[in-house]
């Protein structure tokens, strides 16, 4: 398998090697996975007292769709897609990538680092044609990556660390102006200690799937 591959090409890298990856992804983040922590006890017979219950948006209420990545002393993000409309899908094109993430974003953070590579997952719009050619014609080295991987990747948890760390905010954001800056803030505020962890994790992660013969695993 393509996973179990990957994995033994590169459980034996080091530090190195690593330092040169910047892992990217893009994550939806809502209001209604905020969790404001409010708690009550209920008697019986009370469970949908009005007192007992808080409402939520069935449709997960503002979000924003963010863009970001991360690697050994080094990160780039957050990004806010703007314009993505409703509808199926996270609603991001090829062109759009190019236009709110590669040319204003990637771009200049290549250009000022040497023997830099870019890891992204093969998403349509990070695969199609449009998007590769510019890549290439910027000079950007890309890694290759195997299908179905999430749990290759360490922006995973990086996310989940953002997440928490909105969680905590008393209050929560209530709109999607103030889950932006609450996930700037929480962006600047996870010490670049804990981000380096998450990438020396690789050989772990690679040891993973080897044991499960290029199957999935809890990471």
């Amino acid at each position: 398998m393509a996973r179990q591959q990957w994995a033994q090409d590169h459980i034996n890298w080091n530090w190195r090697q690593w330092r040169n990856i910047l892992f990217t992804d893009e994550n939806r983040f809502c209001i209604s996975h905020v969790d404001w922590g409010v708690r009550v006890w209920r008697r019986r017979g009370e469970r949908y007292a009005g007192d007992c219950v808080m409402e939520h948006n069935a449709q997960g209420g503002p979000n924003v769709m963010v863009w970001g990545g991360i690697g050994l002393n080094q990160s780039l993000g957050p990004v806010f897609f703007n314009n993505l409309g409703p509808g199926r899908g996270n609603g991001i094109t090829a062109q759009r990538y190019i236009d709110q993430i590669l040319q204003p974003h990637v771009v200049p953070f290549f250009q000022a680092r040497r023997n830099c590579v870019l890891q992204q997952d093969n998403a349509r719009p990070h695969t199609a044609r449009v998007t590769q050619a510019f890549l290439q014609h910027n000079n950007i080295d890309i890694m290759a990556w195997p299908a179905l991987s999430p749990d290759l990747n360490p922006i995973e948890h990086f996310w989940d660390q953002l997440q928490r760390k909105v969680n905590q905010l008393r209050p929560g954001p209530r709109t999607a102006a103030e889950l932006r800056q609450a996930l700037i803030n929480a962006w600047c505020n996870i010490p670049r200690d804990a981000i380096n962890r998450l990438i020396h994790s690789m050989r772990r992660r690679c040891q993973a799937v080897i044991n499960v013969h290029g199957g999935h695993t809890p990471y």
